[in-house]
């Protein structure tokens, strides 16, 4: 593998020098990784926000280590660590120090790089630095964005003072959809087969907003080209966004590290041609002890020695400070959350059957047992009644309301409600609320801010308020379906408009920084003269998990029922004129019939469910040709769907029964009268007299199967000799000729 300081940061300058020359090694596939990962344990931080020089947004993120001592003459310390706030102005900033346990020293003139560098560009921020050493140049590489659809680089001999280089990713590198190119990690590339000596991971955010990892590639570290495709696409358990990519080796396997929306930093492996991308593992995320709660992100590994150090953000993401974590075979490993796939089931997306215990349909006139407390019970004026939870919207805040609740569950969980609320003022608003006090707290909720009606995300810790917030997806939206899912470690919001389609809003909320113990709904006005107004909430309910749901859907679909085909019952003609009849006779009732006509659905009809009672259903059937019919029937209901029998049906007297034709005139004289009889069976609706084989006369006929059918043809001036007639009957399904007859007129 090649050396830098991602990978191993622990060799002495000439193994370094050597190293960066030799032919690149090919590292194992992604399938050999084995080797468990390190424990880190809590160290420190290294950015204390009330003793930093340069500290203009009071947050710092996005450490960047580079091994001075091995590459520089009279570094001012050992270690370089590149650093710098996000929010304007931001600026890139350096620390030092002889060990990568510090203490580290804040560069006295920083930033180092400045949101204006004459005449290069003058933007509202810089930030997230990245070095290398640019074995090539013989400088160190500093790569950073700003703004955020773009990431540049600029170079130094002693890593204080830089050279302006150029952009070298931006948005329209990556793709029409990107909309961001950001969060810069540069390395050697692995592929010893590669052109390429550089490769980078960056986050691209992209116009459906959720960020993912994609790779550039570089001969040089200047001139780069965008792979097409992503490097880590977010999954189930990220929260929309993936971000922070590096490159890190471990007991000879490769691996791709990131943070996620969640707060974790991730792994997964990679081979060394940066295509074969492993699942996720769970590599670090807070102790919950002391400073070291929350969210972690932007990874960086550096190994000296024995020892593996793990440098990152703590805490908010517009709140982080800069800390770091070391390998400790005595620390608690992080516990991955268990996974849970809750049941997605679009005949029963909010779990109307099969919801998991402590739900309430609020059906009767009071709250359910399950309620563990509500909170000021004295102050409560929340009803149960007509099927739902009405809770006025109390004046002032989660600190002044009644609160409703239910004790959290261990371990993995979700909970949707089923929310209405007419806001019209500012801050009525209405949600599920996540509480450990009354300055502890989570709100989902929609409501109405100065702006305008509004979803949000509200994070209380303590007198800090985090918010996400946006107008709803739909815009007039009175009625919202709130979901909360929980891995155990953190917990997701989620918002449906129509109680079938959910989509995740809002950062999730860690339960190591804020260890919430209830949950349930509420409603409040603030503290302003808003109007007091009801918010109802339909249901509360747990989803089942898969295990439990599965059986309990299969234990309620519908009884098997019976079908039938009225084929040839009214006439003993089997014309494709018939009804096809399902027939339920006692058992779980279905809400609805579908009926296939050669596996083809032709027919859905609503059925009225009053288990255990019979159902029926009749679908008419008409103008089959003749040949042969299979039908199938199912019978579904929200637990689920039953097959039923299929049954044949052959249509055999679908076309014309025969006409009889004859001449009821005998007399010779060319002028004469022709009958023709259909006497029974199914009916024509045309008619066609042939004379000779060419068509003389037709007409439309009345059918009124199986009764008769008579037609008269007059016929005048029929010339000497004999001729030949016959009559075509003719419907929907074919037509029948009659046999023929001869005319013989006299000369």
């Amino acid at each position: 593998m090649p050396t830098n300081r991602r990978i191993r940061a622990t060799l002495a300058t000439a193994a370094l020098a050597a190293l960066a020359l030799a032919p690149l090694a090919s590292a194992p596939p992604a399938a050999a990784a084995a080797e468990p990962f390190p424990t880190f344990a809590y160290e420190g931080v290294i950015t204390d926000k009330d003793r930093m020089i340069y500290n203009p947004t009071n947050e710092f993120i996005f450490p960047s280590v580079f091994h001075a001592g091995a590459h520089l003459e009279n570094p001012l310390g050992e270690w370089y660590l590149y650093l710098a706030p996000h929010d304007a102005p931001a600026g890139i900033m350096l620390m030092y120090a002889d060990s990568l346990d510090g203490p580290w020293t804040e560069y006295e003139a920083n930033p180092i790089i400045a949101s204006e560098w004459s005449p290069h560009y003058d933007v509202s921020h810089v930030s997230s630095p990245d070095v290398i050493w640019n074995e090539e140049a013989g400088e160190i590489f500093l790569y950073f964005h700003g703004e955020n659809s773009v990431t540049r680089y600029a170079s130094s001999s002693d890593g204080v003072h830089f050279d302006y280089g150029d952009i070298v990713v931006s948005n329209a590198m990556g793709g029409a959809d990107v909309t961001e190119t950001s969060y810069a990690r540069v390395f050697e590339h692995p592929d010893p087969d590669s052109a390429s000596r550089y490769g980078m991971f960056y986050m691209a955010n992209f116009t459906d907003n959720h960020r993912r990892i994609k790779l550039a590639e570089s001969v040089d570290g200047i001139t780069w080209t965008v792979r097409d495709g992503t490097v880590v696409e977010p999954e189930t358990g990220d929260s929309g966004n993936v971000s922070g990519g590096n490159l890190w080796e471990w007991g000879d396997q490769l691996y791709v590290i990131y943070h996620n929306s969640t707060g974790n930093v991730m792994a997964r492996t990679i081979d060394p041609t940066l295509t074969d991308v492993g699942p996720a593992k769970l590599l670090h995320r807070s102790s919950g002890t002391g400073e070291d709660v929350g969210r972690v992100a932007a990874p960086e590994i550096v190994e000296q020695g024995d020892d593996v150090y793990l440098f990152y953000e703590s805490g908010d993401r517009l709140g982080a400070t800069i800390a770091y974590a070391k390998n400790d075979p005595n620390a608690e490993p992080p516990v991955e959350p268990e996974p849970v796939d809750w049941p997605v089931d679009p005949a029963n997306p909010v779990f109307d059957h099969c919801a998991a215990d402590g739900s309430d349909e609020f059906s009767g006139d009071a709250l359910s047992a399950d309620w563990d407390r509500v909170v000021r019970a004295d102050a409560a004026r929340h009803t149960v009644g007509d099927g739902a939870l009405t809770i006025p919207t109390y004046a002032g805040g989660v600190a002044a309301a009644s609160l409703p609740q239910q004790a959290l569950p261990e371990g993995p969980w979700q909970l949707t409600t089923k929310l209405h609320i007419d806001v019209s003022q500012r801050f009525q608003q209405a949600g599920l609320l996540l509480y450990a006090s009354d300055t502890v707290y989570g709100k989902f909720d929609l409501g109405q801010a100065t702006s305008g009606k509004t979803l949000e995300v509200v994070r209380h810790l303590n007198g800090n308020n985090r918010q996400d917030t946006a107008a709803p997806a739909v815009p007039e939206a009175d009625t919202v379906w709130l979901r909360l899912t929980s891995d155990g470690a953190s917990i997701q919001s989620s918002v449906s408009y129509d109680g079938t389609a959910f989509s995740d809003y809002g950062r999730p909320f860690s339960l190591v920084e804020t260890p919430f113990t209830h949950v349930g709904p509420y409603a409040f006005r603030g503290a302003t003269g808003a109007a007091e107004i009801p918010a109802t909430f339909e249901w509360f309910r747990w989803s089942p998990r898969p295990e439990a749901y599965e059986p309990c859907m299969a234990a309620g679909a519908p009884a098997e029922g019976v079908l039938s085909s009225t084929s040839g019952w009214e006439t003993g003609l089997d014309d494709g004129r018939f009804d096809v009849r399902m027939n339920l006779w006692w058992g779980t009732n279905a809400s609805v019939f579908r009926l296939y006509e050669n596996d083809a659905l032709i027919e859905t009809v609503q059925l009225e469910p009053a288990s255990p009672d019979a159902q029926t259903a009749s679908v008419p059937i008409a103008g089959r040709v003749n040949g042969t019919y299979v039908y199938r029937g199912e019978l579904v209901n929200a637990y689920g769907t039953t097959a039923l029998a299929p049954i044949t049906v052959e249509v055999t007297d679908a076309a014309p029964a025969r006409p009889a034709l004859r001449n009821l005139d005998w007399d010779d004289d060319g002028d004469l009268t022709l009958q023709a009889n259909l006497w029974w069976g199914t009916n024509a609706s045309s008619w066609e007299l042939r004379q000779d084989g060419s068509a003389i006369a037709s007409g439309s006929l009345e059918p009124a199967t199986p009764s008769a059918q008579r037609v008269e043809i007059p016929i005048t001036g029929l010339s000497p000799g004999a001729h030949v007639f016959t009559i075509v009957f003719t419907n929907h399904a074919g037509s029948t000729e009659s046999k023929p007859i001869k005319v013989v007129v006299a000369d």
